[in-house]
């Protein structure tokens, strides 16, 4: 039975910030799954907000698939001014 968990907008905005200094090169993937979880980088890949699918590997790991420099939609760039605006901890 899957169990279906609410993530917060201060999650899912934690999560868009870790993956957009990860598509910088600002982190790495290790970073990156540290800054993110698993299910909140699952629930960010489906918000409009980014173009990426992830999958969790037998290892634990993750890994990303995204569209490149056009991974971040228009919706998550302009959701990142909002949070840079509102001078977001990016930890």
């Amino acid at each position: 039975m899957e169990v279906a968990r609410k993530f917060s907008q201060q999650e899912l905005d934690k999560a868009l910030v870790a993956f957009a200094r990860y598509k910088i090169g600002e982190i790495k993937i290790f970073d990156l799954e540290q800054a993110m979880s698993f299910e909140a980088g699952d629930v960010l890949s489906k918000s409009g907000l980014v173009r990426f699918s992830i999958t969790k590997m037998v290892s634990g790991r993750y890994r990303i698939s995204d569209e490149g420099e056009n991974a971040i939609t228009e919706a998550g760039r302009d959701r990142l001014e909002v949070i840079r605006g509102g001078c977001m901890a990016f930890s």
